[in-house]
This record gives structure tokens, C-alpha cells and sequence, in this order.
């Protein structure tokens, strides 16, 4: 009876010291990660800014249709994010608004596109899962980077932004487009919990504490980690738009 209470003593001791030791090993990885991330911040910073350009306009079996170019997304922290394993995410969120002369210009049609981007080391390619407007999801695989950068940054084919029978023949619009780029995010920080075995065997479940100390830390870095910015287009009237061919 007292070796049975000895073993079971050491065994609670044995797994103390493994949670103790996986707290420790958690703690420094998201020290060491705050430190890469705000390094690569101040490097963004002084990078070129980034910015996202209208490349086609036009008008397509009655509806109004538009093609955007962006640079500068994929800088070198974004690239290391990615060949590191983590989960690079882009939104672009395109605005059409209508200009209105004595009052607040008029938000006539949004449309939103993602892409979720994951690189697998032991196939050595790239995974790609684009949605538009929270809905349709197509995928891209592919081995060279520079496809997958054109396939995030090249909106093709172009996008219908809304039919032009909703919109004014007189009026004066332009496009606003929101691009966020995420390069870690807390999706990303959660599955580095969930690989360190933050839950034990027996499911224990973590201390308060440990909970909450993790949960402003992954806020933290994934909040730092969340690069915005805007671009607005020249201002056309419908008038003056070429009409394409399917």
C-alpha cells in the first residue's frame, strides 16, 4: 500500500514538472515570437507602403465589373510567416460609393474576397482557399510561390460589383478598397497550444490563470500581427466606362 501511494506520489510530481516544463517551453516560443513580430513590424513600417490599383472598369452584360492589382502585399515577413508554417490570411473588402456634393457620399455595393494561404513542407507546395463574399471557396495548389502570389493579388476573372440598373447614370463613383493582411493570427497561436500539449491526458483542464495569461498573449501577437491599409480609385461616371465583351 505505502510503495502503491510512493508511485502514484511520483507519477503526480513526474506530471507536474511536464506541465510545468510545457508552460515554460510555451511561454519563451511566444517571447520569441513577440520579439520576430515586432521586429518584422518596424521592418513593414519602413518598407514600401502597399497599395491596391484598379486595373479594369467597365461595364459586362449590364452589370459593372472591376479588376484590381495589388503590390506589396507579400513582404519578406509575410514570405518567413509563411515558410514557417503559419496561416497567412488576406481580405480585401471593395467598396463602391456614390459622390454626393452637400452631404456624405453613399455607400452603393460592397464585395468581400479572402484568401487563406498554408505552405506544406513535407509536399514542399502551396494551399490556397479564396472566398467571395463569404460563400463560394475555390482552391489553388501549387509548388512555385510567384503562382500563388499572382492568384492572391490579381483578382481575375474580374469581379461584379453590382448591376448598373441600381446605380445613377449622373452620378460620380469611385472605389474604396480595405486590405488586411494577417500574419499571425490566433487561430495560428491556439494550434501551437494544442501541439504542446496544453491539455493533458487525464484532461486536465489549465489554471485560470494559464488561460487567461494565454489568451492576451495570443491577442497580443495576433493584433500586432494585422497589417491594414486603403486605396481609393479615380472617380468615373457610368457614361464614361467601355463596354466589354463576355
Amino acid at each position: 500500500m505505502v510503495e502503491q501511494c510512493r508511485a502514484k506520489f511520483r507519477s503526480w510530481i513526474l506530471l507536474r514538472s511536464l506541465t510545468r516544463t510545457k508552460s515554460l517551453i510555451l511561454y519563451f516560443i511566444l517571447l520569441a515570437a513577440g520579439v520576430f513580430c515586432l521586429v518584422a513590424y518596424v521592418d513593414d513600417a519602413i518598407a514600401a507602403e502597399a497599395s491596391v490599383k484598379v486595373i479594369r472598369n467597365g461595364i459586362l452584360n449590364g452589370n459593372l465589373i472591376m479588376q484590381f492589382h495589388a503590390e506589396g502585399i507579400f513582404t519578406e515577413k509575410v514570405i518567413k510567416f509563411l515558410s514557417r508554417g503559419f496561416t497567412i490570411k488576406v481580405d480585401y473588402k471593395i467598396e463602391l460609393w456614390r459622390k454626393r456634393r452637400f452631404w456624405f457620399d453613399g455607400l452603393d455595393a460592397q464585395y468581400n474576397i479572402s484568401y487563406q494561404t498554408n505552405f506544406e513542407p513535407l509536399g514542399k507546395r502551396y494551399l490556397s482557399l479564396k472566398s467571395e463574399q463569404e460563400e463560394t471557396i475555390t482552391s489553388k495548389l501549387e509548388r512555385q510561390l510567384d503562382k500563388i502570389v499572382r492568384w492572391i493579388t490579381l483578382s481575375e476573372p474580374p469581379l461584379v460589383i453590382t448591376p448598373v440598373g441600381k446605380l445613377s447614370s449622373k452620378a460620380e463613383y469611385y472605389y474604396n478598397i480595405e486590405t488586411t493582411v494577417a500574419t499571425l493570427t490566433t487561430e495560428n497561436i491556439e494550434d501551437l497550444q494544442k501541439w504542446l500539449g496544453e491539455f493533458s491526458e487525464n484532461d486536465e483542464e489549465p489554471s485560470t490563470l494559464t488561460k487567461t495569461s494565454f489568451r492576451v498573449a495570443a491577442d497580443f501577437l495576433s493584433s500586432r500581427n494585422h497589417r491594414k491599409f486603403s486605396s481609393q480609385s479615380e472617380k468615373f461616371r457610368l457614361s464614361d466606362l467601355p463596354k466589354l465583351n463576355s
